[in-house]
């Protein structure tokens, strides 16, 4: 085992730890903590291996310019769900609302020679659905305390995903325009239109399953891309009830108890 895969093992160890033990940590040791974007990912990668089946991924940008940065994670199996879905709250440190948009995909995009086009991957895509991820952490000091290659390799924040009502007839829906409200305890919080920062979250698919290939992944047929949010971050601060409604798509919803 080469140095690269030590450090690799232990990071994804402790945070692996953490998170099936809804423990904290105060970060990870100086030896073991990502030093570059390509280190962060193979702690990722590992994570997720080593909990298990594969349910989706999320992806993300904070700009719809095509040059901006782009992040990804897998997620593990069993933090995604089907919805209406019921969780306890103390499971959570830190947990913060998203609604967003997701696509579950019908068909393989295995890595191959050319890039996928966007014609290719509409083709996959099942269904489009509405859904709430549940942002948190496995470290104490989350956000501000946490770099960025740390938030990265702990699934890039990932708590869990609710996949809510969607649709099969999607093409037609202009996905960057949707009107979209967060509801909480039957008081809306957030009303907008469109609001991912991305854009157009389906340009993220068509990104994401032209790199992943680079880095010996693929997307599979029955995993859901989650696309980040589209009403920004609504902590909770207790139990609740969240309601995120998406037009033309439907609704998710998570209880906390």
């Amino acid at each position: 085992m080469t140095h690269s895969d030590e450090v690799r093992e232990a990071a994804a160890g402790l945070i692996e730890q953490a998170l099936v033990r809804g423990e904290r940590l105060e970060g990870l040791p100086d030896e073991c903590r990502p030093a570059d974007l390509a280190q962060a990912y193979q702690i990722q990668r590992r994570l997720a291996d080593r909990l298990g089946q594969r349910g989706g991924w999320k992806v993300g940008a904070k700009s719809p310019d095509p040059d901006a940065p782009r992040h990804y994670s897998p997620l593990p199996a069993n933090l995604v769900r089907q919805g209406p879905v019921e969780l306890a709250f103390p499971r959570f440190s830190y947990p913060t609302l998203e609604a967003e948009v997701a696509f579950k995909l019908g068909k393989d995009l295995p890595a191959r020679d050319r890039p996928y086009s966007p014609a290719e991957v509409r083709e996959a895509v099942a269904s489009v659905h509405a859904v709430i991820e549940l942002v948190d952490s496995r470290f104490m000091a989350w956000p501000e305390g946490v770099d960025a290659l740390t938030h990265l390799a702990d699934l890039q924040n990932n708590g869990f995903l609710v996949v809510g009502e969607g649709r099969s007839d999607w093409r037609s829906l202009s996905l960057e325009t949707l009107e979209v409200s967060l509801s909480v305890d039957d008081a809306e919080i957030v009303n907008a239109r469109g609001g991912n920062p991305a854009g157009d979250p389906f340009g993220l698919l068509v990104w994401l399953a032209n790199a992943l290939p680079d880095q010996g992944q693929a997307l599979s047929a029955g995993e859901i891309v989650t696309c980040g949010s589209c009403t920004g971050k609504t902590p909770a601060k207790g139990p609740l009830q969240c309601v995120a409604t998406f037009e033309a798509l439907g609704r998710a919803e998570l209880r906390l108890v």
